[in-house]
């Protein structure tokens, strides 16, 4: 990438205010609770983030998602985690979303008008993202709290049978005791053809996964850890899984000046002949789990 020079935008100064807030908040909540090590954390992402600052004018990271250029991302902090370089300070989203955005655009028709696409728990900045690309056509999202455009329950859904092109649910299985209600209603959404958009963070060294019983508040509220059988227990619901890199894409250096995730995405296709009264495949998941 070629250098120029860099103006600070309101914009980012206020992304940075933004990642400063949470963080404080983050650090205030885990002092209460006992959890100093999240404490440290935000600590560790504040200082990193000044460094950051001092540095952006080296443009040598770009978000696809904002257009931002700086010197690298920002650190990422949470329960259970602390990521260095993930957040864009314009925008806020992560590493994944960037991927996101990378891999349907280069394997799939998501962004085009003419689809049809619901995602649920969207981040506000991928949302805003979608809507331009689709010139606000096609697009709905939906969930409990703020920044979804619509309040919804993914387990019971009020849309209609075949009702979308592409369903986004992108870390937020983890969070859903009811899993199995939750890919039936994904799979009832999809018009044939379509295509469940999935992500979960994956033990990979796990080879099942655990189920937790109850949310862990040291994992933000995961109800289970999701083992590498994760695309076994989507396929027992009728779907075709397909996990997706962008490391089958493109190079490592252009994964590391776009700040991109190598985890990999599940595109998970509902098969065109499928029938939507159609339910043997289901039924089975259902006498087993």
């Amino acid at each position: 990438m070629t250098t120029s020079t860099y103006a600070i935008s309101p914009a980012i100064k206020l992304g940075r205010l933004r990642l400063l807030c949470r963080w404080s908040r983050f650090a205030a909540r885990s002092a209460a609770t006992g959890d100093f090590d999240f404490v440290l954390n935000a600590w560790r992402a504040s200082c990193r983030s000044v460094a950051c600052w001092l540095h952006d004018v080296r443009q040598v990271v770009r978000c696809n998602i904002c257009g931002w250029r700086g010197a690298a991302f920002y650190p990422n902090v949470g329960p259970g985690y602390y990521e260095r370089a993930t957040v864009c300070p314009r925008c806020l989203c992560q590493d994944r979303h960037r991927a996101l955005v990378h891999i349907l655009e280069e394997t799939t028709a998501f962004f085009s008008p003419l689809t049809d696409v619901l995602e649920v728990a969207p981040m506000r900045s991928f949302q805003k993202y979608c809507l331009e690309r689709k010139d606000g056509r096609g697009y709905r999202s939906f969930d409990y709290c703020r920044d979804a455009m619509e309040r919804g329950d993914l387990t019971r859904m009020h849309y209609a049978a075949q009702s979308c092109d592409y369903f986004v649910c992108f870390h937020v299985l983890e969070h859903v005791a009811q899993e199995a209600e939750a890919l039936r209603e994904i799979w009832r959404v999809l018009r044939p053809g379509g295509t469940a958009v999935l992500q979960v963070p994956i033990d990979w060294t796990a080879r099942t996964t655990v189920e937790y019983g109850a949310p862990r508040p040291r994992e933000t509220g995961h109800v289970r850890r999701y083992g590498v059988d994760f695309p076994e227990r989507v396929r027992a619901y009728g779907f075709d899984v397909q996990p997706i890199s962008v490391r089958d894409l493109c190079d490592e250096t252009f994964i590391r000046e776009g700040g991109l995730s190598p985890e990999p995405i599940y595109l998970a296709v509902k098969p065109r002949h499928a029938d939507l009264t159609s339910t043997s495949r289901q039924d089975v998941v259902l006498s087993i789990s």
